[in-house]
């Protein structure tokens, strides 16, 4: 009999499965259905910070002539919108069992970070940072940005007791150090990667279009390497990989190189609850097949401790990739 729990960040999860941040996570109902289809954990829906301060356009041009009346709204809109997120944490909890990961998209520090320990005290077991900046001049050097994301990390995570992950994006000159770094400074989990919303061009109207939100299991590869490396010279962190983990099999590949969890989000959009399980019976099956009792049997056995100097591993280049002659 195999056991697929495992810990991350300090809680105790069935399975390595996580529920990532999307309109599934979004209602108790829909969080229900996944834990009725075998779900180890959810990241809720973002919680967005622009929301928290109540920071709506409308209320810029309010202000304006009535500064007095928009103090109330953007105290009374913030107020209500975190309320409605307290809420779904607490009926969460209180309803599923399951370890619950508030999630909050957030931009700088600020009074939104008090609430942190709101969330917190409404039952969270954990709270994921989906942090971003995007550069839009050359005048922002990477360090400053940087210690934006840092700055961020140190004031929720001195503000609340649960554990604090970081959602990272690839675009990091470095994020081995950023990850050492958010630990530091009280992150205890990094997940590898987050994805934006990037734009698409429509050449006939000539116009900005979205591009499919959705990832697809070739996204896989993008975190490989990375948790390969991460694991084994960060082991303090725990890592969840997330983009492109569609089947059992990407689960397998991410614990391989030393994930503690996979976050699923696109393949659960595509293809319905029922995947949870038949993931969890491919590791079943996998784990037997191999002589693996426990994930901690598997995990990280083929990062970069594991299989130090393995050059399919350190390179990047594409020599090994095409043939020498075409």
């Amino acid at each position: 009999m195999t056991d697929l729990s495992v810990r991350y960040m300090g809680l105790r999860l069935e399975n390595p499965l996580i529920a990532s941040s999307s309109p599934l996570t979004a209602t108790v109902g829909h969080i229900e259905q996944l834990v009725r289809g075998g779900i180890g954990a959810v990241v809720l829906k973002s919680i967005f910070e622009e929301q928290i301060s109540g920071e709506a356009t409308m209320m810029a041009r309010y202000g304006a002539d009535y500064p007095e009346a928009a103090d109330y709204l953007h105290a009374y809109l913030g107020a209500d919108y975190l309320k409605g997120f307290i809420d779904l944490v607490s009926e969460t909890k209180r309803k599923t069992g399951i370890p619950v990961i508030a999630s909050i998209n957030c931009m700088g520090r600020g009074k939104w970070v008090e609430y942190a320990g709101r969330i917190a005290d409404a039952g969270a077991d954990g709270l994921e940072l989906n942090i971003f900046f995007m550069p839009d001049n050359e005048t922002q050097a990477s360090d400053e940005i940087e210690a934006r994301y840092l700055g961020i990390i140190e004031a929720v995570a001195q503000a609340v007791e649960i554990p604090v992950s970081v959602k990272f994006s690839m675009r990091f000159t470095n994020i081995f150090h950023m990850i050492q770094a958010a630990y530091n400074r009280g992150a205890r989990g990094a997940v590898l990667y987050n994805r934006f919303f990037e734009p698409d061009i429509d050449i006939e109207d000539m116009e900005y279009v979205p591009s499919s939100g959705l990832s697809t299991p070739s996204e896989l590869h993008r975190s490989l390497r990375d948790v390969a490396i991460a694991s084994a010279e960060i082991p303090a962190v725990d890592l969840s990989v997330s983009t492109g983990v569609h089947s059992g099999a990407d689960s397998v590949k991410a614990m391989l190189v030393g994930a503690r969890t996979v976050q699923l989000c696109s393949t659960l959009l595509m293809h319905g609850t029922q995947v949870i399980g038949e993931m969890k019976s491919f590791m079943s099956g996998w784990m037997e097949r191999n002589g693996f009792c426990c994930t901690d049997d598997f995990r990280g056995l083929m990062n970069r401790k594991e299989r130090p100097g393995d050059p399919l591993l350190e390179r990047v280049q594409y020599m090994k990739t095409f043939p020498a002659e075409i």
